[in-house]
């Protein structure tokens, strides 16, 4: 269909818009007008990403001045897939109506997902590196194994390009025309970025440093980037800029080292001379850098021999071995020790005699080395990396970093001392991103509430809003459960932690919950651990016995693969009608990005309030800096944190208008008004205050009862919901 936003026209691939499809173009298109950032929250299932490409193609095809390009970040491969999809849709929806924009959409991963050279891809972790060995620069020069997909590549690269259809080009589209014109699919598209009209990839390829600065040199200011299911976008950021270093990581960088020094004291006069014309190259930039400016291939003078670099990292791989030694010590009557980012680079460099300029550019200088040693298998020296990256990021940042030492209690770890340079500023890693693009959209169904965001990011949205969500019939039904049937209280804190009361109530209205929703059940837990000892006491008590009676039961594990399995054989229950109950993690796989449309999800049910541990030494000093730079007080931010992971995980019952679904809390705590407020505005307004809100487990089964009861009638979608071409 076709309608007018102002003086936009845009082109929409379906018969029926919703009217929150609409105001949420409005918003978006508001957002370019004014050249600024935005920041949209839309109820999910609703068609959220294909009225934003809808809109955003729109503004490419009629104002080319304005916007040049839109770059799609989104967290996963299937999630980009369906992107791409949607981008096929509506430029197919643009042609039917004769307009042939001639773009070009192309999506962009890693070789792992690309790679179509067998003798590669059979080597599953090691993607990376033999392609590397095969496509390396000194690889023609020795006439060692090559790739044939990456020679033809390079023989026509250019007329390879210049050539292919506008059209959009999904990962499986590349794959197939590589192996169509024998041609590397991921240098293909690498070299389509850069012309590309539309370009999707992960959020990584912007947000963190090691990976965007390979891209930033292609970006074009009039770009539009958006951000989808940004929810945990401050998570993001902040993991991208923490370095962890550990006993086994500081051995494994001294002989990443070693290795390096044999080669740079082998006398073969190749080797030598290319260490030679590496050096005469540092030399030239030096002389050639005009004055007063920042060159970042500027070696300083400590690091510009190869000797002298691995002589220089042995200090600081020794510098930081001292202190995890001292700080270890220490750590056996203190549960973390903390130092300031300035003082502990003072006690480094005088423990090493390193300077600055050399700590600033290693990381750098070791890329460089690596590549005239010709070492293709540059995976192997991660631990190496990742000390030069740590020591790069200390001296770069003082603000909103914490040097940390404390143990390491994940499993399989036994104990071992962590040193963690710690990020708690969000707003660095999107700092640059602001600037260098001029809209940058945050988007997704669970941003409420949304002032945080800007807060956390430090910028301002030209426009800030969150859509509501228009139902003809009451097709989401959230339940806040707050009590047993006995009037025990239901929640998951700490000092209830071993309460077997407590297990038992939880395990009981789980049993009650499998014996009354149809279909398929999705339970979400706070954490691991809580799940395992509930399970174990669920286990003693024949709870899990008896839901399996009901339904085949499944049970995230931390293993991926594992994960990916049970949830196929998950669906497949339900597809046979037999019936299926997942037990999930708030915060893990299941949670973000998997939806259970239909069938597969008749009721979400989020057992126990999933809140960051407020005694976990990164999780304090991460609201210390929240509320020093932003005035969040660390209450407000752990309960914005854990409404948003309980919102995301009742947005995955809900993946359309004629959808339906139960959307279960079941702690105390959700019944809190500070709580409340923190909901999106479209599941807060379908919470019936006086029969859903505070209310037993018994009365809660009732209301599940008459839900799915009324949700058998017959059901049509109301005209006055949605517009059509006649009616816009």
């Amino acid at each position: 269909m076709k309608f007018v936003i102002d003086d936009l026209e845009v082109i929409f691939p379906y018969k029926f818009l919703y009217k929150e499809q609409l105001e949420y173009m409005q918003a978006l298109k508001q957002t370019l007008d004014e050249k600024g950032h935005g920041i949209l929250e839309m109820p999910t299932g609703t068609g959220k990403t294909v009225s934003l490409l809808a809109l955003i193609i729109a503004y490419l095809a009629q104002r080319p001045n304005s916007i040049k390009k839109l770059i799609y970040c989104t967290r996963t491969v299937v999630e980009m897939e369906k992107t791409l999809e949607e981008v096929r849709l509506v430029l197919k929806a643009r042609k039917a109506e004769g307009l042939n924009d001639n773009f070009t959409a192309v999506g962009l991963s890693s070789r792992k997902n690309l790679c179509i050279n067998p003798d590669v891809v059979n080597q599953k972790d090691r993607v990376d590196a033999e392609c590397r060995k095969r496509t390396a620069e000194w690889v023609k020069k020795e006439q060692s194994e090559t790739c044939i997909f990456y020679e033809n590549f390079e023989k026509s690269a250019k007329e390879t390009i210049a050539n292919l259809p506008n059209d959009v080009y999904s990962l499986t589209d590349l794959r197939k025309n590589g192996a169509y014109s024998i041609q590397c699919p991921y240098y293909t598209a690498r070299e389509m970025v850069k012309k590309a009209n539309i370009v999707v990839y992960n959020y990584l390829y912007l947000i963190d440093p090691t990976v965007s600065s390979q891209l930033s040199k292609d970006q074009i200011k009039e770009s539009v980037v958006v951000f989808d299911e940004a929810h945990n976008i401050d998570d993001v950021c902040i993991e991208a800029y923490t370095v962890r270093l550990n006993k086994p990581i500081l051995a494994e960088a001294i002989n990443n080292l070693k290795v390096v020094e044999t080669q740079i004291q082998s006398e073969t006069n190749e080797i030598q001379n290319r260490l030679n014309e590496e050096y005469k190259k540092l030399i030239n930039n030096l002389e050639k850098k005009p004055e007063g400016e920042l060159n970042q291939l500027v070696i300083p003078g400590q690091i510009r021999k190869a000797r002298n670099f691995i002589d220089f990292m042995k200090r600081v791989i020794n510098s930081l071995r001292k202190k995890l030694k001292d700080n270890s010590e220490a750590l056996k009557t203190s549960h973390a020790i903390l130092h300031n980012p300035k003082s502990f680079t003072e006690e480094i460099q005088k423990e090493g005699n390193l300077d600055i300029d050399s700590l600033k550019q290693c990381g750098e200088r070791l890329n460089l080395l690596l590549n005239t040693l010709q070492i293709a298998e540059t995976d192997k020296f991660r631990p190496l990396s990742s000390v030069a990256q740590f020591v790069m990021y200390l001296v770069q940042y003082q603000e909103g970093f914490k040097v940390i030492f404390q143990s390491n209690n994940y499993e399989g770890t036994l104990n071992e001392k962590l040193m963690t340079l710690a990020c708690f500023d969000s707003s660095l890693a999107m700092k640059n991103i602001f600037a260098l693009f001029q809209s940058v959209i945050l988007t997704s169904g669970t941003m409420s509430p949304i002032e945080i965001y800007p807060k956390i990011l430090d910028f301002k949205p030209v426009v800030a809003k969150s859509i509501d969500i228009e139902l003809t019939r009451n097709s989401i039904q959230p339940i806040i459960v707050s009590m047993s049937e006995d009037g025990t209280e239901l929640t998951s804190e700490f000092t209830l932690r071993n309460n077997e009361d407590v297990s038992r109530n939880y395990g009981n209205f789980l049993l009650e919950l499998s014996e009354n929703v149809p279909d398929g059940l999705i339970v979400f837990m706070p954490s691991y651990s809580r799940m395992e000892e509930w399970a174990r006491q669920w286990q003693k008590d024949k709870y899990l016995e008896q839901i399996s009676k009901n339904k085949v039961l499944f049970i995230e594990s931390r293993d991926v693969n594992e994960t990916s399995t049970k949830l196929q054989q998950y669906r497949k229950c339900c597809d046979v009608g037999r019936g299926a109950a997942l037990f999930s993690i708030a915060r893990g796989k299941i949670a973000e990005g998997i939806d259970f449309e239909g069938h597969y999800g008749r009721c979400v049910a989020v057992i126990g309030f999933p809140a960051l541990n407020s005694k976990d030494t990164l999780i304090l000093e991460r609201c210390k800096f929240l509320e020093e730079k932003f005035k969040i007080t660390k209450n407000d931010f752990i309960e914005f944190d854990a409404m948003r992971q309980t919102c995301q995980c009742l947005g995955r019952v809900l993946r359309g208008k004629q959808d339906y679904g139960i959307m279960i809390m079941a702690d105390k705590r959700f019944a809190q008004k500070s709580k409340l407020q923190k909901m999106p505005r479209w599941i807060y307004k379908q919470l019936d205050q006086s029969r859903c809100l505070n209310i037993t487990s018994e009365t809660a089964i009732t209301v599940v009862r008459d839900f799915f009861r009324q949700m058998a009638q017959p059901f049509k979608i109301a005209d006055n919901s949605y517009f059509t071409q006649d009616t816009l």
